[in-house]
């Protein structure tokens, strides 16, 4: 079950509107905000306090059901690139600021000219202007960053989705606000 990747059936999206199905709020904003770009063990590590048998009850109530086919492949490039092992919360504790940028580990990856404050107020900035539902799952995905390197390859990745849905001046200049020159 969360090894699955899951979207919103029509009667998840009326649910949402109607709220007669779901009250608990932390199954209602997993309702909210789960889409098949991460599995449910994912959607459900993102959001505070959720549980599996949130998502259980999301699946029984048929307002989610698991995507047809493979588990979406996300593209090659700096946004896909997975965490190395240990590089996670502790090693916020290793004496790096995270005010700072830390230099990439891939050469030729972009990174920021912003520090770890400033490219996190820019992204939270850019979250609240994509309207209910995009903003609240980019906020989410914004604070489980929690060093600038996870930080600056969600901007990319951000970056590349802005380009995909509305070109690439858009981009260009999403790119510029969150200090990628």
């Amino acid at each position: 079950m969360l090894e699955e990747r899951y979207e919103k059936t029509e009667a998840g999206r009326a649910e949402i509107k109607s709220r007669a199905l779901v009250q608990a709020r932390v199954a209602r904003n997993l309702l909210l905000v789960i889409d098949a770009s991460k599995t449910g063990a994912d959607w459900v590590a993102m959001v505070q306090g959720a549980a599996p048998g949130d998502l259980e009850l999301l699946i029984q109530h048929q307002l989610v059901k698991a995507t047809a086919g493979a588990p979406l492949s996300r593209p090659m490039g700096p946004a896909s690139i997975a965490t190395p092992m240990g590089a996670g919360p502790s090693s916020r504790m290793s004496g790096a600021s995270p005010s700072r940028p830390a230099p990439s580990r891939l050469a030729g990856v972009p990174t920021s000219s912003l520090d770890y404050a400033q490219l996190y107020t820019a992204l939270s900035t850019f979250a609240k202007q994509q309207g209910l539902l995009k903003g609240y799952k980019l906020a989410l995905e914004v604070e489980q960053c929690s060093d600038m390197n996870q930080l600056q390859t969600l901007a990319l990745d951000i970056i590349d989705r802005v380009r995909a849905t509305k070109g690439d001046a858009a981009a260009h200049e999403l790119r510029a606000t969150l200090g990628f020159n």
